[in-house]
C-alpha cells in the first residue's frame, strides 16, 4: 500500500534526555513508537532494544514466510483470530519482552528497565495494531479521530470497570502507573486488533508524551490544518512543548495514498 509518512522525536522541555525509540520502515510496512522507562539511560537501551528486536524479528519471519522451504514457527501461542501478519508481529514483540527482561536481570545497571511499544503493519487492505503500554495508535478517517489502541495503565482499568470517568482518568495522580509493559516480566500479554484501511486515513503513532499535553480534539484540529505529514509531526511536537513538554514526545504519522475508486477508473480510461 502507497504511504507517505514522517516520525520526529523531541526531549521535551523537562528532560535532558530522550527514551522514546521509533523505526520506520514503508517496504515493511512497519511502523513502531517505543517509550522507556528506567534509571541511568537504561529507558533508552529498553526501548531501542524493543524497536531493533521487533523489526528484526518480523522482517526475518517475512522472509521466511516467502520461502515455502521454511517451517513457519511463532514465539508463544498463535491467535487463530489474527491474520498470519499479524501474528509475526506479535510474536516478534513477545521475543523483544523476553530480551528486554533477560537483559535487566543478567545486567545491573539495567535491573527494573521496560518500555512501552506500538507497532502498526500496513497492509493491502488493512492496519494491524498491536501494544503494550500507554503509548498510542490514532486512525484519522472522515475529519474524526479513533483511538485504536487501548492503554494498558491503572486509570485505564478504572474507567473500563466504570469507577471514574475519562475526564477523571485524565486529571488522576495515577495515571502514570502502567499495568504492562516490555521487559517487567518474563512474559506480557499482547494486545492486537486489525482494521479496514482507505484511501486518505492517517494513522498516528505517539508517546504519551504527546497525549499527555494535547487532548484528541487538538491533535485532530492540528491534522486536519496541516494535512502533510513532515507537517503534522512538526506541529505536533511544537504544540506539546508549547503546553509545557513534560516528557519526550515522538509522533509518527502515516498517510494511505493507495488508489481509490475514481482513481483507477480514471487511468484505465486513459489507457483504454
Amino acid at each position: 500500500m502507497p504511504v507517505t509518512f514522517c516520525a520526529k522525536s523531541d526531549p521535551g522541555k523537562v528532560r535532558t534526555n530522550n527514551e522514546d525509540n521509533f523505526f520506520t520502515d514503508p517496504e515493511l510496512g512497519l511502523f513502531i513508537v517505543a517509550d522507556g522507562m528506567g534509571g541511568h539511560s537504561s529507558g533508552e537501551v529498553a526501548s531501542k532494544m524493543a524497536k531493533d528486536v521487533i523489526s528484526a524479528n518480523y522482517k526475518s519471519a517475512l522472509l521466511k514466510q516467502r520461502d515455502t522451504e521454511h517451517t513457519q514457527v511463532m514465539f508463544g501461542q498463535n491467535n487463530p483470530a489474527l491474520s498470519e501478519s499479524a501474528n509475526h508481529l506479535v510474536s516478534s514483540i513477545r521475543i523483544a519482552n523476553q530480551v528486554i527482561y533477560e537483559s535487566s536481570q543478567a545486567y545491573p545497571q539495567n535491573q527494573g528497565m521496560g518500555t512501552t511499544v506500538v507497532s502498526v503493519l500496513v497492509k493491502d487492505k488493512s492496519y494491524v495494531v498491536a501494544w503494550v503500554g500507554d503509548s498510542r495508535v490514532y486512525l484519522i478517517r472522515h475529519n474524526q479521530i479513533q483511538q485504536l489502541s487501548t492503554d494498558h495503565s491503572l486509570v485505564q482499568e478504572q474507567v473500563t470497570k466504570g469507577l471514574i470517568s475519562a475526564d477523571q482518568a485524565e486529571k488522576s495522580e495515577f495515571k502514570n502507573i502502567l499495568t504492562r509493559a516490555l521487559g517487567a516480566a518474563e512474559t506480557v500479554e499482547i494486545d492486537a486488533v486489525e482494521t479496514p484501511a482507505f484511501d486518505g486515513d492517517y494513522i498516528l503513532l505517539c508517546s504519551d508524551g504527546l497525549t499527555r499535553m494535547l487532548s484528541d480534539q487538538k491533535i485532530l484540529e492540528i491534522i486536519q490544518k496541516a494535512q502533510r505529514p513532515d507537517a503534522i509531526c512538526e506541529e505536533l511536537i511544537s504544540a506539546a512543548n508549547e503546553a509545557g513538554g513534560r516528557d519526550n514526545v515522538t509522533a509518527v504519522i502515516i498517510e494511505n495514498k493507495s488508489e481509490n475508486v475514481w482513481s483507477k477508473l480514471i487511468k484505465a480510461i486513459s489507457a483504454s
